[in-house]
């Protein structure tokens, strides 16, 4: 692998790091802080300020998916505003991701541009009260009716629900077939009947997310996504393997935020007449700080780079890369909490709040617990006799 980035992806580092931090980054306080249903307008604004600045369309071009440019862009976003990196990640790359590796050319033609360019925002529903990482086990079922699909089922806890035009959406649709032959993604617009948006969900961190559930009572869908029955189970399992460098991004952004905060206030704070940071025990926390974060961003670019070039550990890499960089945030962001002492435990402070959003990497599309059981099995499997 060459550790040197291309020229291309220096440039979309750059511009996107440049936009973000005087576009993005002043609103991120205000997103926190707001209702919920001010939170989804504000989001929606982001959205939109997020493609003028083209800072949606970085690695996504065709049918190709370039997670490295998809990662630099992303780890951007996520240091300027966690929320509207998730938002934007659950819209431009869960969901019009997914319809530009497997729709079809009509369904890439009606929905990607619209959804590229923010004037359309997309949600990805896939986890139910008892089905998160064990995806088998949805209960939300799908059955023909002529020529349409009607669906039933419900999602509790979908990214982007409030503000959503269009959702991609997993059920059985023939669950005799078992998981691997029996699921389908459909695609659901809003307003289509039969399907009802929850109240939005109140969460510890990352609260400019739009969050709420949805349920279906024979909701007409637009169609299956890629148009055939029974490929749902594959093309979740792709897509959310590739979405574990993207969670890695938002890892590594919120531990960069937390880092410079964190040395910008070591310089500036003094105590017994000499700034904190020339306290030993306050460098370490910042040495200590900067190469764990170095570490989780070396790791999700192999694993970008890995899935790039087919690599057959990718996956495994992948989730190596999020399980790393989500552990690391979360000390990133408690010894920054430590850094800032009582300062940083006030409510609206920077710290604070990205004490809070840190969290969410470990328990997010796959538990750390999750990632530990898939590569071990990997590594086990290697020695296991043939």
């Amino acid at each position: 692998m060459d550790y040197q980035l291309s020229p291309l992806e220096v440039k979309i580092q750059q511009d996107v790091a440049a936009f973000c931090r005087t576009e993005i980054a002043p609103r991120a306080k205000m997103l926190d802080s707001s209702s919920r249903p001010e939170a989804g307008a504000y989001m929606k604004e982001n959205l939109k300020m997020l493609s003028r600045g083209g800072c949606l369309e970085a690695g996504q071009s065709g049918d190709v998916i370039d997670l490295i440019a998809v990662y630099l862009a992303g780890e951007e976003i996520a240091k300027a505003c966690p929320a509207t990196y998730l938002s934007a990640r659950a819209s431009t790359f869960l969901c019009a991701g997914a319809l530009r590796l497997f729709g079809t050319p009509d369904q890439k033609q009606r929905y990607i541009p619209d959804l590229m360019k923010a004037e359309r925002v997309g949600a990805f529903a896939y986890s139910e009260e008892q089905a998160g990482s064990d995806i088998a086990a949805i209960t939300t079922v799908a059955h023909k009716d002529g020529e349409t699909w009607l669906l039933n089922g419900d999602k509790n806890v979908v990214v982007n629900a409030p503000i959503a035009d269009v959702f991609l959406v997993l059920a059985y649709s023939e669950k005799d077939a078992g998981a691997e032959s029996g699921m389908s993604i459909f695609i659901c617009d809003k307003g289509a009947k039969g399907l009802k948006i929850g109240e939005p969900v109140e969460t510890m961190g990352l609260r400019g997310v739009p969050l709420a559930g949805i349920s279906m009572n024979n909701c007409v869908a637009a169609g299956i996504l890629g148009g055939t029955p029974g490929k749902g189970y594959e093309q979740i399992t792709r897509i959310l393997t590739m979405g574990k460098v993207g969670i890695a991004a938002l890892c590594v952004g919120i531990g960069n935020a937390c880092t410079e905060i964190s040395v910008k206030h070591s310089k500036e704070r003094k105590t017994f007449g000499k700034p904190i940071g020339l306290y030993q025990d306050v460098g370490f926390r910042l040495a200590d700080m900067f190469t764990i974060n170095d570490l989780g961003r070396m790791l999700a670019l192999r694993a970008a780079w890995a899935i790039n070039t087919g690599e057959h550990e990718g996956d495994i890499l992948a989730a190596c890369a999020k399980l790393f960089a989500s552990e690391a945030v979360t000390k990133i962001a408690n010894w920054g909490m430590q850094i800032f002492a009582g300062h940083g435990y006030v409510a609206g402070s920077d710290i604070e709040r990205l004490y809070r959003d840190a969290k969410f990497g470990e328990i997010c599309e796959g538990a750390s617990e999750i990632q530990r059981s898939f590569i071990a099995k990997s590594e086990l499997d290697k020695f296991l006799p043939r």
